[in-house]
């Protein structure tokens, strides 16, 4: 790697768009240092750190502020530009940079999803969370209760919106097999839009539940080419009738 600044990436394990920007700082071989912050107190952190909001993925470039994955690809196009994660020809740029709004919104669904699972049963959140820092995990296993209800309530991870994210799944998993199919996503030079949405397919993965209906998609294979892949699986928690509509796109496909 290749240091293009003095650069701190601040995250937290489990977090889909933090991974996101790890992977794109990697993918630009650009040197940084790792900063894990526990969930729930993070909020505090990261404002008393001086960032606005208390957000992570966060990047502070040379003691410039940057949050969020969409605000981090930007920020690291200028900081180096090549490889690019943003095409130069206007057309397909917009066509990025809509797949990457597009996959912010999936990356919401995906961990409202992961919250009505780990409040069903918490192991969901240990597994996800079991490589963090050593340092750390006494912490996490004490508030994993209290970071459960305050994610949840953060998030809207309601049975309504998890039951409705559930049912939307099977279009959005249709709409990136067809970004990949027109060459959009995982094509020969990976954008900032891949980068966005491999995380939450891989996260999808694994799920005892929903990796039956996700793993022969071309989206899975997106994931896997990005996302190392992770023997920690997620028991099967999800209520069977909220997976009606992947049941029944699976019937159709066949």
């Amino acid at each position: 790697m290749r240091m293009a600044g003095k650069v701190k990436l601040y995250l937290f394990t489990g977090s889909t768009p933090s991974l996101t920007a790890q992977l794109m700082l990697e993918h630009k071989q650009i040197e940084y240092k790792r900063v894990e912050v526990l969930i729930g107190p993070h909020a505090f952190g990261m404002l008393g750190r001086g960032f606005q909001t208390m957000n992570v993925p966060a990047l502070k470039i040379d003691g410039r502020r940057v949050q969020g994955s969409r605000e981090i690809s930007r920020a690291l196009d200028a900081l180096q530009p090549q490889p690019a994660l943003f095409p130069a020809d206007p057309q397909r740029r917009r066509a990025v940079v809509e797949a990457e709004r597009w996959g912010e919104e999936l990356q919401n669904a995906v961990r409202r999803i992961f919250w009505c699972a780990a409040r069903r049963d918490r192991r969901a959140l240990m597994t996800v969370h079991r490589h963090a820092n050593p340092l750390m995990r006494p912490a996490q296993r004490l508030s994993r209760r209290f970071v459960t209800r305050l994610a949840t309530a953060g998030h809207q991870a309601t049975d309504f919106a998890g039951e409705e994210d559930l049912a939307a799944l099977p279009a959005q998993l249709d709409q990136i097999d067809g970004w990949i199919e027109e060459g959009l996503l995982n094509g020969s030079e990976l954008n900032a839009a891949d980068f966005q949405i491999a995380p939450n397919i891989a996260l999808l993965l694994r799920f005892e539940d929903l990796a039956p209906h996700i793993e022969h998609r071309p989206a899975a294979q997106l994931a896997r080419r990005l996302v190392s892949d992770d023997p920690g699986r997620i028991g099967a928690s999800l209520p069977v009738t909220w997976l009606a509509a992947l049941d029944a796109s699976a019937s159709d496909a066949v």
